[in-house]
């Protein structure tokens, strides 16, 4: 009976036993500062309103808000993460999930409390991930006309697609040092919020660079998807939590399989829940982020304009359409960010934690290599396949696979560029350029 008695015992402690990916179970580290793009354009002179803003939200212990006065005055900039890792933890093959704050793509950081960015870092390190608040590009081109600051919505696009070039620079940084990093690459999520969350969403579902919207090769054109940072190595996570995130294009989504958590107050009026310009409450938004700067500079009004997005409602309904699994936490009656009202801080969390958990209970999804025999029209192959070059598009991501699908030579090629073979051995390949149909190819030599 005794005996009996010791294995019950043992069997209830084990079943008490802190679990990883579900509970706290490590102290953690962080790494501040990472660079992982380096040399980056981006705006460099900011308007007065903004001057006067920073100068307030240093004196005030406030939010800095980024609105600058053109897109011709460019400076280079470092962009950064904070990494965070559980310490003393062995395991090798980790999922890495990323966090995007938000801030209207003018303000924020990754160092916020506010927008509980450091919080899901910290506790996600300490239940055994790795994880990483992410630094992006901030800044909105502004100009005051007849005491109005004003901002064009295709210069609001412009902001956002450099946020989603960085979001992807910081994808492919993160499996570049996978093996650093003791991560696994084909388990890389994102977490965003607000702004964060539109960024974290494009990241999955922009895949091409026809869907690039046109703002953004408007002079100076902004460049590619994966104009700069590490190249050669994937730059779209394996799933994504939304908190009240939005798209710029449904059609985008495709038939995209990649998991998804959406979560959404349906009285949002700042991303809307359904379809709508973003920011309708803007006056509001800017007043409560720079208190008394406007009016030291003479400006009685804001006249705003941003693009149409379409909410997590259109997003579940085409998720829901195409017969994709995925999560939603709708909640009728709260505003945006309703994380900051009642317990809904812990609801939300909560749902966060639980859809990442469920992740690490399945097998990874790796990204797959389709085969195809008519060669694409924008691909052209060398004599004797020796080599390759594409007619159209720019930093274009490439992959050759061999016939197990290892990779066996990755990059990237604009147009006009001709990527050599001759240092592969003999044997039957895949190719596969980004936005192309995949090509089979042999060298006979």
């Amino acid at each position: 009976m005794k005996k009996l008695a010791l294995i019950i015992a043992f069997a209830v402690a084990f079943s008490g036993a802190a679990e990883r990916y579900k509970d706290r179970m490590f102290d953690v580290s962080v790494q501040k500062n990472v660079v992982y793009a380096a040399k980056v354009n981006h705006l460099k002179t900011l308007n007065s309103i903004s001057t006067a803003a920073i100068a307030y939200a240093v004196l005030n212990d406030g939010m800095p808000v980024y609105l600058y006065e053109n897109e011709t005055d460019l400076t280079q900039v470092d962009l950064h993460m904070d990494i965070y890792q559980p310490k003393k933890d062995t395991e090798k093959k980790r999922p890495v999930v990323l966090v995007m704050h938000g801030g209207a793509f003018a303000a924020g950081s990754k160092n916020d409390y506010d927008q509980h960015s450091i919080t899901y870092c910290d506790s996600l390190a300490a239940r055994g991930y790795v994880s990483a608040a992410v630094e992006y590009r901030l800044g909105i081109t502004a100009v005051i006309k007849n005491k109005a600051l004003t901002v064009d919505s295709l210069d609001f696009s412009r902001t956002v697609y450099r946020g989603i070039q960085d979001v992807r620079a910081a994808v492919r940084y993160i499996r570049a040092n996978a093996d650093e990093l003791g991560i696994d690459p084909d388990r890389v999520y994102l977490i965003g919020n607000s702004a964060g969350a539109i960024l974290s969403l494009e990241n999955i579902y922009m895949d091409k660079e026809s869907e690039i919207p046109a703002a953004a090769k408007r002079t100076p054109d902004l460049g590619g998807l994966d104009a700069y940072g590490v190249q050669g190595y994937g730059s779209q996570a394996n799933a994504v939590a939304a908190l009240w995130g939005a798209v710029h294009d449904p059609k985008i989504i495709e038939d995209v399989k990649k998991p998804v958590l959406l979560v959404h107050g349906k009285a949002d009026s700042t991303v809307v829940f359904k379809t709508g310009r973003p920011l309708s409450n803007i006056a509001v938004v800017l007043e409560n982020l720079m208190p008394s700067a406007a009016a030291t500079v003479g400006a009685l009004a804001f006249h705003v304009g941003t693009p149409t997005l379409y909410g997590s409602y259109v997003i579940d309904s085409v998720l829901t359409a195409s017969d994709v699994e995925h999560d939603t936490y709708f909640v009728d009656g709260q505003p945006h960010e309703f994380y900051d009202y009642d317990d809904y801080d812990v609801k939300v969390q909560k749902k966060v934690f639980d859809f990442l958990y469920g992740l690490t209970q399945k097998p990874a999804v790796r990204d797959r290599i389709v085969l195809a025999l008519a060669k694409p029209s924008a691909i052209r192959m060398g004599e004797n396949n020796m080599c390759f070059t594409v007619a159209t598009g720019r930093n274009l991501a490439y992959a050759v696979t061999d016939l197990r699908g290892r990779i066996v030579k990755n990059g990237v090629v604009s147009a006009g560029e001709t990527v050599d073979f001759r240092d592969l051995e003999r044997g039957v390949y895949v190719l596969r350029v980004k936005g192309e149909r995949a090509i089979r190819f042999g060298l006979s030599r």
